[in-house]
């Protein structure tokens, strides 16, 4: 098999255009029709059905349709892995929300690198998991850990790794950071800091406090400008308690002690289930499988 011709097999059946696939190429629709029909005469089967400038793929184009993207997929996953390698050390790509990235990334890769000096990390932080997932997708990145979401997408894995917890936080100072037991009522009563749409915990707090008369004082875009708001006693918000551990240990926030403000939340392992992984990679997903970096 030409690997050129199923290349602008490829190119036509992703576009569902000859023409277009002839200006993705840079080369002229008659040169792309002559590239199928070459690769149809080799395989001896028709791939596409024309009908004008309509067209179809074939049962056996569909199915040579799947194998092409696989073929081309391991091809930029094997030019990505050679970029990726240098002669005195190797590199990892890893994507993280701007959450995961500022509150576990630094425990997590410290010790790994300590036991493995010559690793580097190349982290990309994007505000939500689609985005992220999109470059593992396109073998940008090598794993991805976030918190848990919906994945709708067959080629992505999914592994737990640790387990979080949203907490309802207070200023240090407050009455009730002495841990007593409070209401649901009583909680509801104080004033609330809301996040911005884009930060996951937001739409956690949103199904709690629903149906409610809520006082929302403030509404803030960033984790620590949350923080900073609790700690000058302006109001209150659900936050990570990975988030808020430095916080804690300082007596400058405190949890409040009310059961329907803690919802559990796993931190997560993606990885693209057909990339080829380096002994690397799998040493690190092992190390993170395994806890001994935990917090």
């Amino acid at each position: 098999m030409n690997l050129h011709h199923l290349y602008v097999f490829c190119t036509v059946a992703e576009l569902r255009s000859f023409a277009q696939a002839a200006s993705e190429i840079n080369i002229s629709q008659p040169a792309v029709s002559q590239h199928i029909s070459n690769l149809e005469a080799a395989m001896g089967k028709k791939l596409i059905e024309r009908k004008g400038r309509a067209f179809s793929l074939t049962q056996h184009g569909e199915t040579l349709f799947d194998y092409g993207k696989r073929i081309f997929n391991m091809v930029e996953e094997a030019e990505q892995a050679l970029m990726r390698v240098g002669r005195h050390q190797e590199k990892i790509f890893i994507g993280v929300t701007n959450l995961t990235g500022t509150y576990y990334l630094p425990d997590i890769i410290s010790t790994f690198i300590e036991n493995n000096p010559h690793t580097s990390f190349n982290a990309v932080f994007e505000d939500n998991n689609s985005e992220l997932i999109e470059k593992l997708i396109k073998n940008q990145l090598d794993i991805i850990i976030t918190y848990e979401s919906v994945v709708l997408r067959d080629e992505i894995q999914v592994l737990p790794v640790v387990q979080d917890e949203i907490v309802l936080v207070l200023p240090g100072n407050h009455p009730w950071a002495a841990k007593q037991l409070i209401s649901f009522e009583e909680a509801i009563t104080l004033p609330f800091i809301f996040h911005s749409p884009e930060v996951f915990v937001q739409p956690i707090m949103e199904n709690i406090l629903t149906g409610h008369n809520i006082n929302v004082i403030l509404q803030l875009g960033y984790i620590e400008s949350v923080k900073s708001a609790i700690i000058r006693g302006l109001g209150v918000s659900m936050l990570p308690y990975s988030s808020i551990r430095f916080e804690l240990e300082a007596g400058l926030l405190s949890v409040a002690n009310c059961p329907v403000f803690r919802v559990p939340r796993n931190l997560v392992l993606m990885r693209k289930r057909s990339s080829i992984e380096t002994d690397l990679i799998l040493k690190f997903k092992d190390y993170l499988l395994s806890n001994e970096w935990s917090i």
